[in-house]
Order: C-alpha cells, then structure tokens, then sequence
C-alpha cells in the first residue's frame, strides 16, 4: 500500500480473501477480481474490466480509490510511526 500503483486484488488463498474484501470493502484503496460463477476461477474479460475500472481517469470509483490510497500512504510513510507504536508500548508496560 505504500507504492503509488493502484490495486487490482487477485485472492489465491488463504488470508488473500480476507486482506482482498478488507481492502476493498473497509479502506477502499482497491477492488477485488471478481470470480466466475461456476468454476471460481478468474476470467481475462474479469481481470480487464477490473484494471480500467481502477485505471480510469473518469470513473468515480477510481477518484475515490486513489483519493483513499493516497491518505492510507501517506500515513503509513509518516516518519517515526513505527517508534510511537513501540514507545506507546513500552510507557503502558511500565505502568504496570
């Protein structure tokens, strides 16, 4: 997420389904392939329609991702925002 590509998620298995609908649905900074109803596997015409979606200057959908991407990126490059985590921690355990 911290690259400026844009997401087209292809869950193969395991925890990719799970991060795939997270980023998708909750953060909304990329759109899952969709899979064909009967076999479950991916279609070319599924994986295309995908990236114009996301790639689209126009579309609202794609607005809306790279806008999300954007503020998630710029969050996770913020400097020093693994040491406040680590800090954080270590004040709460000398608490204890």
């Amino acid at each position: 997420m911290v690259n400026e590509c844009q997401l087209v998620l292809i869950p193969h298995l395991g925890d990719h389904f799970i991060n795939a609908r997270l980023m998708e649905g909750d953060l909304r900074v990329g759109v899952e392939v969709r899979r064909g109803n009967e076999d479950g596997f991916f279609t070319k015409e599924a994986v295309m329609e995908t990236i114009k979606l996301v790639m689209e200057e126009d579309s609202e959908i794609g607005k809306e991702l790279r806008a999300n991407h954007g503020k998630w990126r710029d969050f996770l490059l913020t400097k020093g925002l693994e040491d406040s985590y680590m800090d954080e921690f270590v004040q709460k355990l000398r608490c204890i």
